[in-house]
């Protein structure tokens, strides 16, 4: 189960990234706005921004995100603001920064892909440390969402997954479930219905495709201060 509430929040977001590793969006950039609740109460709201670049090497994308969370109930205590930012490219995530607070104590993490290998610059609440993993010792990052390389119904995968947040590898797990639709903002999305696990983290994401990219439309999951449930509310 997640250790914590940020970081199941966190594989949602890149979990990362909203986009796809092996492809990153064709058209114009994207808004896309969350509500965060736990047992039908809302306590927080997430804004992703996803704007594609065109570079002389190739097509690159910016994604940003900021969260924001404050609830003080009996059964779900927490409040948590973070910043995030990752370049990615067609060949996968090239750098990424967060800075965050939860409960009193802060976080900071910069972290770039170069000569091969991802380097992490981290200070967890004032202690500082530094890790180096090669680029070879991963298949996928948070930031990527490696169950839409799945091909049907029914399907398992297991990958190495680097964690952007924690400058760590981990084996996660991945059963693509089902498909369904879910409405949102008055339009039907097709959506991937994926159960995933790992050491951290167990939860189901519904995933949607279409020409502008992959986008998670909703996950749900139980963490430290308690369950939750991520809902996209609209997109632009």
């Amino acid at each position: 189960m997640p250790k914590k509430f940020s970081t199941a929040l966190f594989c949602f977001l890149v979990s990362s990234l909203l986009v796809c590793y092996a492809e990153v969006p064709r058209l114009q950039g994207r808004t896309m706005r969350y509500r965060i609740s736990s047992r039908g109460f809302s306590v927080g709201d997430l804004k992703t921004t996803i704007s594609p670049l065109q570079r002389a090497g190739g097509r690159e994308v910016r994604f940003e995100s900021n969260l924001d969370i404050a609830a003080n109930l009996l059964f779900f205590k927490v409040s948590s603001t973070s910043h995030e930012e990752a370049l990615l490219s067609d060949t996968g995530t090239l750098s990424y920064r967060r800075k965050g607070q939860e409960n009193g104590r802060s976080t900071e993490v910069d972290a770039v892909l170069e000569g091969g290998m991802f380097r992490f610059k981290i200070n967890d609440n004032g202690v500082a440390r530094s890790v180096c993993l090669p680029r070879s010792s991963y298949d996928f990052t948070t930031m990527d969402c490696p169950e839409t390389t799945m091909r049907h119904e029914g399907e398992t995968m297991e990958v190495r997954l680097l964690n952007l947040e924690q400058g760590k590898i981990v084996s996660r797990r991945f059963h693509w479930v089902k498909s369904e639709e879910l409405e949102v903002g008055g339009k039907r999305l097709h959506c991937r219905v994926v159960d995933f696990s790992d050491s951290d983290n167990n939860c189901r994401r519904w995933v949607s495709c279409d020409e502008g990219g992959i986008v998670i439309v909703r996950q749900d999951g139980k963490g430290k201060h308690g369950p939750y449930s991520l809902r996209m509310v609209s997109v632009s």
